[in-house]
């Protein structure tokens, strides 16, 4: 994907569960991010975005 350009929503599912199986394969997120082309920054905040919001946990005030 180019620079500056958004992907869509199943692109990046795509991409997110394509690095949690070669990280479960025992690759390091490092080396799945860069064969993926997603920074490792993008790769650990997506993942994190996707797990909280699949909890159903309730946020505090």
């Amino acid at each position: 994907m180019k620079r500056g350009q958004r992907p869509s929503a199943e692109q990046v599912v795509l991409m997110l569960r394509q690095i949690e199986v070669q990280t479960a394969q025992g690759k390091s997120i490092t080396v799945a991010c860069k064969e993926a082309d997603v920074s490792e920054q993008s790769f650990v905040t997506s993942a994190y975005a996707r797990r909280s919001s699949t909890r159903g946990e309730k946020h505090r005030s």
